[in-house]
């Protein structure tokens, strides 16, 4: 979704716009638990069934932008109760750096075939021909597939004339250059530390706001209010962005 401004990219926005006033203007540092609120307004829910379940996953998306630890789900209490963990000028983010919230996980499946409208109940049906484990069959209107039986080998995808048979995939897993993501005992999806190099494609290709990374925007801006010495190294991405002052080199 790169490129494209989302209300994902606008409620990351306003997390970090809020945590950033808190430490700018020197406000007592419980006020973090207002943000879900202020973030998501109204009785209305805006992208989810509840609005409750909306303000749980801004609350979640906040404590990670204090560079906190994710909780678990029964453990996530007041973000004020451990706040002052995160009033530390000189800390370093602790690993994992991306995280997955799991109830803002849709679980989305790792890999689906599934039969769309465009089928046409073709006479030669190809898709049943090639399939190598029977798995699909003519139903009223359309082809069936059993998912018990699939083993998402893709050739009745290619097979069919009509494109009517597509496959379904999981975009963050597909995003993953490395593997990483797999599912937890709820089908939701779970990162494997031990092959995670945090590139942060998961947390962009997630459409459901459900992988988000640390941020270390809190204790940045205390300490540029503090007056101390902050050094900014710019990525290779942004090389020639702003002019020949902020280039290697100048």
């Amino acid at each position: 979704m790169r490129g494209i401004f989302t209300p994902i990219t606008y409620i990351r926005r306003q997390v970090f716009t809020e945590i950033a006033k808190i430490a700018w203007d020197g406000r007592d540092s419980r006020e973090v638990d207002d943000i879900p609120y202020k973030v998501i307004s109204g009785e209305v829910p805006h992208y989810r069934g509840s609005i409750f379940h909306e303000r749980a996953i801004v609350a979640a998306m906040a404590r990670l932008g204090l560079g906190l630890d994710r909780k678990l789900n029964g453990d996530n209490g007041r973000l004020s109760k451990a706040v002052d963990e995160a009033v530390v000028t000189h800390s370093i983010i602790k690993e994992p750096l991306v995280n997955v919230i799991p109830f803002a996980c849709a679980a989305c499946e790792s890999s689906k075939h599934f039969v769309t409208d465009n089928c046409r109940k073709c006479i030669a049906h190809p898709c049943m021909i090639v399939c190598p484990v029977n798995a699909i069959t003519l139903g009223k209107d359309r082809a069936i597939i059993d998912k018990e039986k699939c083993i998402d080998c893709g050739k009745c995808t290619k097979a069919c004339q009509y494109h009517a048979i597509m496959k379904l995939e999981r975009p963050c897993k597909v995003a993953c250059g490395v593997d990483a993501i797999e599912s937890d005992e709820l089908g939701r999806a779970k990162i494997n530390y031990d092959k995670c190099v945090s590139c942060g494609m998961c947390v962009v290709n997630c459409p459901f706001a459900a992988i988000t990374d640390k941020s270390d925007i809190f204790q940045l801006v205390l300490a540029i209010k503090q007056g101390e010495e902050v050094h900014a190294i710019i990525a290779p991405s942004f090389v020639g962005q702003f002019g020949p002052f902020a280039t290697p080199g100048k």
